[in-house]
């Protein structure tokens, strides 16, 4: 079950909750006790390390070898 993330329309308050997707009772704060919450999306960001993911990494070099290293003059 997911934690889902909450803030209150009425006193601002930003609470967690484990919920169930099929869960469809309604959400109140849990400091004034208020059915005015929002829910929020949560934040992440994609993190591609190495060089990425471009036509050159998977291309051939000169010397036959498959990469990204290139040819060793």
């Amino acid at each position: 079950m997911p934690i889902h993330r909450y803030r209150c329309a009425r006193c601002g308050n930003e609470f967690r909750e484990l919920r169930s997707p099929r869960d469809r009772s309604l959400v109140r704060c849990p400091g004034c006790g208020a059915a005015e919450v929002t829910r929020l999306l949560p934040r992440f960001a994609v993190v591609y390390k190495g060089s990425g993911f471009y036509t050159t990494d998977y291309r051939r070099g000169r010397s036959g070898q498959g990469g990204s290293e290139g040819s060793s003059a």
